[in-house]
């Protein structure tokens, strides 16, 4: 299982990674182009701190849905964790001259190697980024509700908030 899932994993990013750079996202249709928010296209790395503490990577697919995948340090396992989200995003929910407000929502998958044990699960990330005009960063506030399949069915809550810097 330790296999398959690391396999799902890498294949997502790879996949993402190299559709990255086609990609970028139109707002609402009103004509925003790829240099006004720099925040919103290509790849995106950075950092989130929470209940994970790791790697962020963010890949847009569409100009409204995104693979995002993580590498952490799980402070409830006391493990190295790795997971892999589809997130679609609404732009429309809340407006800001300037800047840009998507709220999002999704599904994850997860796999935490700890110390005596492998724990995997399920998650549906919740969140808002801020994507500023003329800055290649988007900061994101998420939570993660979720199950732990593996060693055993439990409530499994995440989240965090981070920043990532994005490649274009």
């Amino acid at each position: 299982m330790k296999r398959i899932s690391l396999f799902m994993v890498v294949l997502l990013f790879v996949s993402s990674v190299a559709y990255a750079a086609e990609v970028s996202i139109n707002i609402g249709g009103h004509g925003i182009t790829d240099e006004a928010y720099p925040g919103a296209k290509g790849l995106g790395i950075g950092i989130v701190t929470g209940e994970t503490n790791g790697l962020s990577i963010k890949s847009w697919v569409s100009h409204d849905h995104a693979f995002q995948f993580d590498a952490n340090w799980d402070l409830y396992y006391g493990g190295f964790g790795i997971g892999a989200a589809y997130l679609i995003h609404n732009f429309d929910i809340i407006e800001a001259d300037n800047n840009k407000f998507p709220l999002y929502f999704g599904i994850k998958g997860w796999i935490n190697f700890a110390p005596g044990t492998v724990a995997a699960g399920i998650q549906v990330p919740l969140g808002m980024a801020w994507i500023p005009r003329s800055a290649p960063i988007d900061i994101f506030i998420q939570v993660e509700p979720g199950i732990s399949i593996v060693p055993s069915v439990r409530f499994a809550p995440g989240g965090g908030i981070g920043i990532r810097f994005w490649l274009s």
